[in-house]
């Protein structure tokens, strides 16, 4: 019987003959087999009515011979195969074919060979040369057959001189109720040779063994004499280095410190040799360079030896023993640019107001480089900065870098300038940019009042006034003063920052009488030409007469207010004209025409050289210079204005700005928008503080940014009202807020007296009737408590600083104007307006 079964080349045809079939004629002799089989013989042990499957390896001795068309038959005279067989190709020599056995074998042993020929026709005339080839066999069929199973692999890898470790389990199963085994190469050892469980151990004795390629097999011998054989192979190779804790990789920053790491190894085969070491790069250290297997060595980085800059390195560690190949493991360094930073990237010298030039202020600044410090400089400082820490060393817990204005060097205004951390780290140099701000105001000496009026007459003279000197920096700067008219004396020095009073006192003897005379005290500082003097204008009334009774003139005007150092007042009925009356004589002395289109609430500067008047017509505010006697600019307003609209001008650090109860405000007919203290009605003798509506408020004045005006808010005042209209005056050392309201206070109809500082409500001032309208207060403290009622006892009540009643004073017949009385600079006249309608001048004496 002939099966075409497989092609081998161009055509591998497999057919099996049984009973002793076969083709013809040989292939021309030669002792040489056509092909190797792996394994050399098949081995088999099978269950009664079972097939078990047999697979063997035939690799072509010459591959030239299978060039061409192949038939391939099996001759199995004892039928112990079936007629099947699978075949693969492995590769181009060899193919692997699967023969099964026959499921009806009698339990018996089956021992031969089957002839495989390779023939060259289909009849098998001519065979290749080497064919036929012998395959062996060795098969047992029994109702138990014996099984001998390697748990693991069994192909083996060993290096020379050195005892392969582990072993292999060999589970048997099947046959007699006993077995033997034997391994046919010594460096197979077994744990058992003879046993009745179900497995046994093998293991290896390789330590003598030569390099090459070792074959060996496990024979198991069942009792009932099956066999079952477990092949082995082993390769022994060369020994060598082996690593055992992986190669140790570094990364870390430029400058921080790096960690060793371990390197392991040991020679593979577990023998102990003599080892030297070496490193390819100077910036990495081995701890040990020489020893005996195993061993361990500890690999450390140092970027600092070559300084090395961030980037990728690599360093060689080679191994060498005698007699061994050399190892060499190459380890990796990867090195990031170090970074400096800090908290912010800016600081600010000068303080809120730019008036702090002395304290220095610091940054601190770190390097990621851990609690490794490396040197830093501080550099590009401009002419106005200086340092103390213009080098250091810096790590990541930061360093301060300090900076502070060099005064000398510092003129008013804001400044900004970049200056550079710079550090270098290794091969790496890194910057830190810090940008300095410098705000620095014009120091200079306040005083407490910026214009002074006295007076000299018969029927009352002030001819002294205490003023205080301060530094708007908060310091003490030494002063002098000095006069520049002889009948005016002052106190030649003194030093702020303590008691520092100003005494200005007049002398009119020399002065003519009916005039106004002038004199300007310079308070100049002692040192520094930096700071700004102070000014103080003064003016003095002379008359041989002065004011003896209350004198009334015949005028509907509509608005009054009265001079801060002369003994003017200025009057207006909403049009175009503000008339000057000189207050000890009830004259008007002039005339300022064509001022405004509709006037209305009038204001005068703290040094008494303008006067404001707003034009509720045209959005403007006038303008007039009244050292020059002559009506000046008209200052553009952001709003239009009525005659609610109170103008209050402050004098904030010494500059004058005037601010609108609509919130705005206006510099040298500049506006500046919205200021924040909207509802203004009064300021203190000195400027500096506003109260109104909104939360009392200090206004501030500072050069720097270009020149800003500042408010710091306070309290409310807890007006104690009980309706109407409201009016409110301060007292010189603002330390009381004066308040009038047509519907009085809580008490009754009398005009409230609140703390000026807290803003909380204190009580009343004791004189009053319906319906407080006006309030006033005079330069030595004494306030004035006026009514509307026109049948009232009074129209107005005296009272002194400390409150207390002192006399009324009654003058019209329809009750005063609200808001319309004023006290003379020199306290001793009190200008009113009434609904008669009359302009009084009315003497209240010192």
């Amino acid at each position: 019987m002939r099966v075409m079964n497989a092609i081998w080349g161009l055509m591998l045809a497999l057919g099996l003959v049984a009973c002793g079939g076969g083709g013809g004629g040989g292939g021309g002799g030669g002792n040489t087999s056509a092909v190797s089989f792996n394994p050399s013989i098949l081995t088999g042990n099978v269950q009664v009515g079972h097939s078990t499957s047999l697979t063997v390896r035939a690799t072509a001795r010459d591959p030239s011979q299978f060039s061409g068309q192949l038939y391939v038959f099996i001759v199995d005279p004892n039928h112990v195969i079936t007629s099947t067989v699978s075949l693969a190709a492995v590769d181009s020599t060899t193919m692997s074919a699967t023969v099964y056995t026959s499921p009806n074998l009698a339990a018996g042993h089956y021992q031969g060979s089957w002839q495989v020929q390779l023939c060259k026709d289909s009849g098998c005339a001519t065979q290749i040369p080497g064919s036929p080839v012998a395959l062996p066999y060795d098969i047992t069929v029994a109702n138990a057959p014996l099984q001998a199973t390697a748990a693991t692999t069994t192909t083996l890898t060993s290096h020379q001189g050195g005892n392969l470790a582990g072993s292999v389990s060999i589970g048997v199963s099947g046959g007699g109720s006993s077995w033997t085994a034997a391994a046919d190469a010594a460096w197979l050892q077994l744990s058992a040779t003879s046993g009745t469980g179900n497995s046994l151990t093998v293991s290896y004795a390789t330590q003598a063994l030569a390099l090459g390629s070792y074959a060996g097999n496990v024979l198991v011998t069942s009792s009932d004499g099956q066999k079952a054989t477990v092949p082995f192979s082993l390769t022994v190779l060369a020994p060598g280095f082996l690593i055992s804790s992986g190669v140790p990789s570094f990364a870390a920053v430029n400058g921080a410190p790096i960690p060793a790491q371990t390197l392991a190894f040991a020679i593979d085969n577990g023998v102990p040799m003599a080892w030297q070491g070496s490193v390819s790069a100077p910036w990495m250290s081995m701890s040990v360079l020489s020893g005996t297997t195993p061993a361990s060595v500890t690999l450390q980085p140092n970027p600092s030896v070559g300084s090395l800059a961030s980037g990728s390195y690599s360093a060689d560690v080679t191994l060498t023993a005698t007699g061994l190949a050399n190892k060499t493991v190459t380890s990796k360094l990867t090195l990031t640019a170090p970074t400096l930073s800090a908290p912010a990237n800016s600081v600010t010298l000068g303080g809120t107001y730019g008036r702090d030039l002395t304290t220095a202020q610091s940054l601190n600044v770190s390097l990621n480089t851990g609690s490794n410090g490396w040197p830093y400089t501080l550099t590009g400082l401009p002419s106005w900065l200086s340092s103390t820490t213009m080098s250091g060393t810096v790590s990541q817990a930061g360093t301060p870098v300090t900076v502070k204005p060099l005064v000398g060097a510092v003129s008013a205004g804001s400044y900004s300038a970049v200056v550079n951390v710079t550090a270098k780290i290794n091969g790496d140099t890194t910057t830190l940019p810090i940008t300095v701000n410098l705000n620095a105001d014009q120091r200079k000496l306040l005083a407490s009042m910026w214009s002074v009026g006295f007076a000299s007459s018969p029927t009352g003279s002030v001819l002294s006034r205490t003023l205080t000197i301060a530094d708007n920096y908060g310091g003490a700067v030494d002063w002098t003063a000095a006069s520049d008219a002889s009948w005016l004396a002052v106190t030649g020095s003194g030093t702020t920052g303590g008691t520092s009073t100003l005494t200005l006192s007049a002398n009119p003897a020399s002065l003519p009488a009916e005039t106004v005379s002038y004199a300007t005290v310079t308070v100049s500082p002692g040192t520094g030409s930096q700071i700004t003097p102070a000014r103080i204008r003064v003016a003095i009334w002379k008359s041989a007469s002065g004011l003896t009774s209350i004198a009334k003139v015949a005028q509907g005007y509509t608005w009054i207010i009265a001079d801060r150092m002369r003994p003017y007042a200025y009057a207006h009925s909403g049009g175009s004209t503000i008339d000057v009356y000189n207050a000890y004589t009830a004259q008007k002395i002039g005339s300022f025409n064509n001022v405004a289109a509709s006037l209305g609430a009038m204001g005068l500067s703290h040094d008494g050289s303008k006067l404001y008047a707003l034009d509720r017509a045209n959005k403007q505010m006038a303008v007039i210079d009244l050292d020059a006697g002559t009506a000046g600019t008209l200052w553009k307003l952001d709003n239009a204005v009525d005659q609610g609209t109170a103008l209050v001008p402050v004098r904030a650090n010494g500059e004058d700005f005037v601010l609108l109860s609509d919130g705005t405000a206006y510099r040298q007919a500049q506006s500046l928008g919205n200021s924040g203290v909207a509802g203004a009605q009064v300021a203190t003798i000195d400027g500096s503080r506003v109260y109104g509506w909104n939360p009392i408020t200090t206004m501030d004045y500072s050069q720097m940014s270009g020149g800003v005006l500042l408010k710091k808010t306070g309290a409310y005042v807890s007006y104690s009202y009980r309706g109407g209209t409201s009016y409110m005056t301060i007292s010189p050392d603002g330390s009381r807020v004066y308040s009038a309201n047509g519907g009085g206070t809580q008490n009754g109809y009398f005009c409230g007296v609140n703390d000026g500082a807290t803003g909380s409500y204190i009580g009343d001032l004791p004189g009053g009737s319906a319906y407080p309208n006006n309030v006033a207060v005079a330069i030595d403290g004494r306030v004035l408590c006026g009514a509307q009622s026109s049948n009232g006892t009074y129209d107005f009540w005296l009272h002194a600083a400390n409150g207390a009643f002192l006399r009324g004073y009654k003058f019209s017949g329809q009750g005063l104007k609200g808001g319309q009385t004023a006290f003379t600079a020199d306290g001793l006249v009190v200008v009113a307006l009434t609904d008669d309608p009359l302009l009084a001048f009315v003497p209240v004496g010192p």
